[in-house]
């Protein structure tokens, strides 16, 4: 998961560290500020997941800063340390929808109870934020979410397609994501004020597949009681996106060929040729060099509709976009199904993280919609997660030869100094002496795993 940011603003130093310390301390990352002025400019140039103000400031104050913020970053949520006995301060804090008031000098107990408290109730809306932040350069579908670098990579190429006329090939497991990212293509590119024609061809009879995808006249069969267009007339000037490509017969793949190469077609009865524009977007779940191999897909087609692949990855491949992905989920169709959730547990989502994935995005949004009918408050718990064999358990841990070695390092870790926390119930001290290492070298790795804080 990734770490929380937090921004401290007073105009007084020592005031400042002492906070900050206490927060590092406890693996958060942290920024200073000792002006709202120099918050601002902090706030324009990072992501922050709550704010921890003063009221009293030379220049900006602590509750114009946080109403500024809110304008700016929807969501964001402030924590007011006020000086003892302000009540005209705390009545403004308030006002200004502080999520908790502190009085100085704050004890650690406290500062850390009340960060921990307004993180868990702004967590759906925290995730959100974040995400439209580190997607805020990327002009596609909002329901492409991660910020993993394995999809970036992917979306920096898309990007580039984009803006052209080139036919794509979308390659990746049932579920990974294909007709999303083919509606973005289509969306963002050249014909976007025209038609995207979807066609799933392991969806269409084998009978009716030719009149189906290139028309046909009245009488040519049997069912044919008029005239009717096909797919790609429907899409002529915009986007037809082909999913399943793989699916089609050898003598649907030579029409098909020669539509794409001769930019014509003839309807099923007829002779005419009729002139047809479309730029085509092709998917599959199949390896299709296997396919020609068998001479199952012939392999001029292949390289008409494979000038630009792209192979979207397996959410398995892609795990530190899971909690952002269940977050995003979690808020739509909390939305559509009228039950809005304010909070995912630690445990749920330690859960999805731990599960294979074999049904990719697909099945992890199935899984929210599920739990979310499920739930009877506005907290989803672990229990409403149902997963497979594979889901983690205090006995059982994720296959991890699936993962890069480096992916399996780091959770391995983080697996590792759970447990060990665990132990411990908490204590640092204590886990660094189990694990037989100085306490500095544990809060190091505490930190870049961005584990939670302990006693």
């Amino acid at each position: 998961m990734r770490k929380i940011r937090l921004l401290v603003v007073d105009d007084e130093i020592d005031a400042v560290n002492i906070v900050r310390e206490i927060l590092v301390d406890e693996g958060y990352e942290v920024s200073p500020a000792t002006s709202g002025e120099e918050a601002r400019k902090l706030l324009e140039e990072q992501f922050f997941d709550l704010l921890l103000l003063d009221e009293r400031m030379g220049g900006i104050s602590g509750t114009d800063l946080l109403a500024e913020s809110q304008k700016r970053y929807p969501g964001i949520g402030g924590i007011f340390i006020t000086g003892y006995g302000d009540l005209r301060c705390a009545m403004r804090a308030l006002r200004a929808g502080a999520l908790d008031l502190l009085q100085k000098p704050v004890d650690r107990a406290s500062l850390l109870a009340a960060v921990r408290r307004a993180l868990d109730e702004s967590q759906i809306a925290r995730e959100s934020r974040y995400l439209r932040h580190e997607t805020a350069t990327q002009e596609f579908s909002s329901e492409i979410v991660g910020v993993s670098e394995s999809l970036q990579r992917v979306m920096a190429v898309v990007k580039q397609v984009t803006a052209t006329d080139a036919p794509v090939l979308l390659l990746g497991e049932s579920g990974t994501g294909k007709e999303l990212v083919a509606r973005a293509i289509h969306s963002q590119g050249p014909r976007k004020k025209q038609r995207l024609v979807v066609v799933n061809g392991g969806a269409i009879p084998p009978s009716l597949i030719e009149s189906t995808l290139f028309g046909h006249r009245k009488g040519a069969f049997t069912d044919a009681r008029e005239n009717r267009a096909g797919y790609f007339e429907a899409a002529d000037d915009g986007t037809i996106f082909f999913d399943e490509i793989g699916e089609l017969t050898p003598e649907v793949q030579v029409r098909l060929l020669r539509v794409l190469e001769q930019k014509t077609l003839t309807r099923v009865g007829e002779t005419v040729e009729i002139p047809v524009d479309v730029r085509v977007i092709a998917a599959t779940n199949r390896d299709l060099q296997k396919e020609m191999e068998a001479d199952r897909f012939r392999t001029d087609l292949f390289y008409r509709i494979s000038m630009m692949p792209i192979t979207l990855p397996p959410l398995r491949e892609r795990r530190e976009d899971i909690v952002a992905l269940a977050t995003h989920f979690v808020e739509k169709y909390g939305r559509e199904l009228r039950k809005p959730i304010k909070l995912i547990t630690t445990e749920a989502l330690s859960k999805l993280e731990a599960y294979a994935w074999p049904g990719n995005v697909r099945e992890l949004s199935n899984v929210i919609q599920r739990a979310i009918i499920l739930s009877t408050g506005d907290t989803i718990t672990a229990d409403l997660i149902p997963l497979g064999e594979q889901s983690s358990s205090s006995d059982t841990f994720p296959d991890l030869s699936r993962l890069p070695f480096k992916d399996a390092q780091l959770r391995f870790e983080k697996k590792y100094f759970e447990d060990l926390l665990s132990r411990a119930q908490g204590n640092k001290t204590q886990a660094a002496e189990l694990a037989k290492i100085d306490r500095t070298v544990l809060y190091e790795h505490l930190k870049k795993l961005n584990l939670p804080g302990t006693k």
